[in-house]
């Protein structure tokens, strides 16, 4: 069994275009990867098929370790999460088809399966620009649905030392949500990154009085040191990992960040194989692992194969019931989260997805899908930033507006959007626009 052929399909979500591969074998076999990352669909893309028509046509789909490795390693500039996420496209790819060629789930592939059933923790059903007594009535519908946890970022927008008041803002949402599910919910609250030392510390402390279960990435991801001086007050988890790009690095992340909880991204690590290393790192030191995965149904049934077959997890972030209604019919056996818990596919394959080309046509590229995660130095409209004479607008947490500002942050840039392929094809050299007939 050779692959022949590799398809990248871009489709348009309002926040995220997704990036997904089929990879194409000489027996008819196919099978689905995902290489959505932030903002970056188009340049995944074309990266998937560098790497594909470098390393991957003409090779055995089961030769998946060394195929990652050459794909990693002998690009000179390694790694990233552009790389990876083209190379973890092509990996979940192979390893679809591997199973499928088998008739075995993946997760019998990965070592077998320790999990029948996975915790999902909500994320995507928080919106910033509403009330402290909206975001705890929409905290009450997503408990009533049977989730044991949510995460939210009460703190959108603002930088590494904002006012006083929006934080204060933020901190109010949070105990507003805490009163509504009462002391036995976990809430996550996600920094982004976007606090300095202090200000997360003094975060941690606020939190840790609501009964926050993980503060997740309280400053910038790059310097683990800076991570590793931010509070820990009794009771608060720091989560964090999700930038963190590969095995190579989560030791020095282990040692100097000092997480409670690491959350690799299948995706930006560059796959399952990776992933689950990183997992096994974790586990050395008793760390629980929550797998990063605020993508496409692609994405999350690979990572519910992988969850299945690793030993250390904790939960599973799922946007699914917060996407958008298409997200279930872009393929078949859409994994879905029933009262709170996914039930691991034990199809083929990554659990007997295959892609519904029709909605990908309903749903091309868009060039506007981003979001802008700060409202001052450094936004999306950066070079308008600097306030006019008569004063700026700008916002602060819970969408409400900053030092007396009345306006708030655009979503994305002003600008007419460009035609661009609405998804292309690789077979053999080069990449083609497909079109209707």
């Amino acid at each position: 069994m050779k692959v022949t052929r590799v398809e990248v399909f871009l489709v348009g979500r309002e926040w995220n275009n997704l990036v997904i591969a089929r990879a194409h074998t000489d027996t008819g076999v196919s099978g689905l990867g995902e290489g959505t990352m932030q903002w970056q669909a188009r340049t995944v893309a074309i990266t998937i098929e560098h790497m594909a028509s470098r390393y991957v046509l003409g090779a055995s789909p089961f030769d998946i370790e060394r195929l990652v490795q050459a794909m990693y390693r002998n690009e000179y500039a390694r790694g990233g999460p552009v790389l990876n996420s083209a190379i973890a496209a092509i990996e979940f790819a192979l390893w679809d088809i591997c199973g499928k060629a088998l008739d075995q789930p993946v997760y019998n592939l990965l070592g077998g399966r320790v999990h029948d059933t996975i915790p999902a923790y909500a994320n995507g059903w928080f919106d910033p620009e509403r009330s402290c007594h909206a975001a705890a009535a929409a905290a009450r519908e997503v408990v009533d649905a049977g989730y044991r946890g949510l995460k939210f970022d009460p703190f959108w927008g603002l930088g590494r030392d904002p006012d006083l008041a929006d934080l204060r803002q933020g901190v109010e949402a949070v105990a507003a949500v805490r009163a509504a599910v009462g002391p036995d919910i976990k809430i996550m609250i996600d920094g982004h990154g976007r606090f300095s030392v202090g200000t997360a510390s003094s975060l941690a402390y606020a939190l840790a009085e609501n009964g926050v279960y993980w503060f997740e990435e309280p400053v910038d991801p790059e310097n683990y040191l800076a991570l590793g001086q931010v509070a820990r007050p009794n009771g608060l988890r720091i989560a964090a990992g999700e930038r963190c790009y590969s095995r190579y690095q989560t030791p020095l992340l282990l040692r100097f960040g000092r997480p409670h909880v690491l959350q690799p991204d299948p995706i930006q690590v560059g796959g399952l194989l990776e992933a689950k290393k990183i997992a096994a790192l974790a586990d050395t030191s008793y760390l629980p692992v929550s797998f990063h995965c605020p993508f496409g149904p692609i994405a999350s049934a690979a990572i519910l194969q992988l969850n299945a077959a690793t030993t250390n997890i904790v939960c599973q972030e799922s946007f699914s019931a917060f996407d958008a209604a298409w997200r279930r019919e872009l393929i078949t056996n859409c994994p879905m989260p029933v009262g709170g818990s996914y039930t691991v596919s034990a199809l083929p394959g990554l659990g007997g997805i295959e892609l519904n080309e029709t909605v990908v046509r309903d749903h091309p590229y868009q060039e506007r899908a981003v979001q802008s995660m700060w409202a001052i130095n450094g936004s999306l409209r950066a070079s308008e930033e600097m306030s006019p004479p008569d004063g700026g607008a700008k916002s602060g947490a819970l969408g409400k507006p900053a030092s007396g500002a009345e306006g708030k942050e655009r979503t994305a840039p002003l600008r007419e959007p460009r035609s661009v392929p609405q998804f292309v094809a690789l077979e053999g050299q080069g990449t083609e626009p497909r079109t209707e007939d």
